[in-house]
């Protein structure tokens, strides 16, 4: 059964996830968007509205094992304009990167099976995003993105999958974690 909070951010396509491959794992099976790196044009983003309170933190555990050149997975928060943190396959290596708004920096090599993404941010909306390769140590990744409302909606957090040369790679997802300082 589906929490109700999360949404999909384009119609989903039913071959291309699922919650029964791997037992107690969400695959996502990346496809080709609807234009090439364009994140908010990616249809396996699965989605939801984030909270403003205080404190605000949303941790997600990824094996990226099996992404395929092209591929590119993580982390993001969007609305009328959007940022993220994740990884992509490129020549058969895995690398960090970090969007704002379509334009993307690449950051290290990654050569772990296992990725945690972090985003933080408060009343102020700056949202922080980080990277772990041990699920305890987290580092800084990108710049502090500032959420904004937009197309009808405030800022909505959001796993991606998608692959901008082939429909072919697939991250699964183990958790995501998202904390208030309500529930803290």
């Amino acid at each position: 059964m589906y929490a109700p909070q999360w949404q999909w951010n384009y119609q989903p396509r039913e071959a291309y996830f699922s919650l029964r491959e791997r037992p107690g794992w969400l695959r996502l099976r990346a496809f080709r968007p609807l234009e090439t790196d364009k994140l908010l044009k990616a249809g396996n983003t699965l989605t939801q509205r984030t909270f403003r309170s205080k404190e605000n933190e949303v941790v997600v555990k990824l094996d990226i094992a099996h992404l395929a050149d092209g591929q590119k997975s993580g982390l993001c928060h969007f609305s009328s304009q959007h940022s993220a943190v994740g990884v992509v396959k490129d020549g058969g290596k895995c690398f960090l990167e970090y969007r704002k708004n379509d334009e993307v920096t690449r950051g290290r090599l990654i050569e772990t099976r296992y990725i945690w993404l972090k985003s933080s941010w408060g009343l102020d909306g700056l949202s922080r995003y980080y990277y772990s390769l041990d699920g305890d140590v987290f580092h800084p990744l990108g710049v502090p993105y500032q959420m904004v409302w937009g197309n009808y909606r405030g800022d909505r957090i959001g796993i991606y999958c998608f692959n901008n040369k082939e429909d072919k790679g697939f991250v699964d997802v183990d958790y995501v974690h998202y904390s208030t300082d309500a529930s803290h």
